[in-house]
């Protein structure tokens, strides 16, 4: 269990201070006060310094463990970058990457930041609690990834429906697939269907009533 002790002239600095030091929101630490400040005689002499506990909840101590993992592995890379963080609306945890170098850890389509989060997920999932789905992100890639896909599976929906014949895609990563199911879902005209395995494993865009 992770817990640190801060002091303050009052406990609100205490706390702010110590939630500076873990680098947590309020919401993902428990509070324990240990001493009030105390002014002292006439507030000059004897006064005393007021002293807090805090400890991570669950949620904060895999937020911690996952940016320390994160940190370790770009050590090891050599790759200097600023890590933040944000929670996922849909639940889960998005580590923010973003310095002069972190370019460099997209790779081709993402495929060197897809492979990172997925070593920084199997290593924090090891710890005990509930798993946290983890995604990595540097300087807002994975949202333009988004939607330069939803343009290119609309475009190809297009031309399905104007030929009425099937078209496949090249190879993508689950996140990718799922984004152009996602968005083709609202077109009633034409279907997606995943053939192959692994990562051989390819999305096929078809007329909707057109069997493969």
């Amino acid at each position: 269990m992770i817990a640190i002790e801060e002091v303050g002239r009052s406990i609100e600095e205490a706390v702010e201070a110590g939630l500076k030091r873990l680098g947590l929101p309020r919401e993902l630490v428990v509070v324990e006060t240990l001493e009030e400040a105390n002014r002292g005689f006439l507030g000059l002499v004897g006064g005393r310094q007021a002293r807090v506990r805090l400890v991570p909840t669950q949620m904060g101590e895999q937020v911690l463990h996952a940016k320390e993992v994160l940190a370790g592995l770009l050590q090891a890379m050599g790759v200097e970058t600023e890590i933040g963080w944000e929670e996922l609306p849909e639940g889960g945890l998005r580590l923010n990457l973003s310095g002069p170098h972190a370019g460099l850890l997209i790779g081709k389509h993402g495929q060197t930041l897809e492979a990172l989060q997925f070593i920084v997920h199997r290593i924090v999932s090891r710890q005990p609690g509930e798993r946290l789905r983890i995604q990595l992100d540097v300087e807002g890639y994975v949202e333009r990834r988004r939607q330069q896909l939803e343009q290119y599976a609309l475009r190809l929906a297009q031309q399905v429906k104007s030929t009425g014949e099937p078209v496949t895609l090249d190879p993508m990563n689950p996140a990718d697939r799922r984004t152009v199911h996602l968005v083709l879902q609202r077109d009633s005209e034409v279907r997606t269907e995943s053939l192959g395995e692994g990562l051989l494993r390819r999305l096929v865009i078809a007329p909707a009533g057109r069997r493969l």
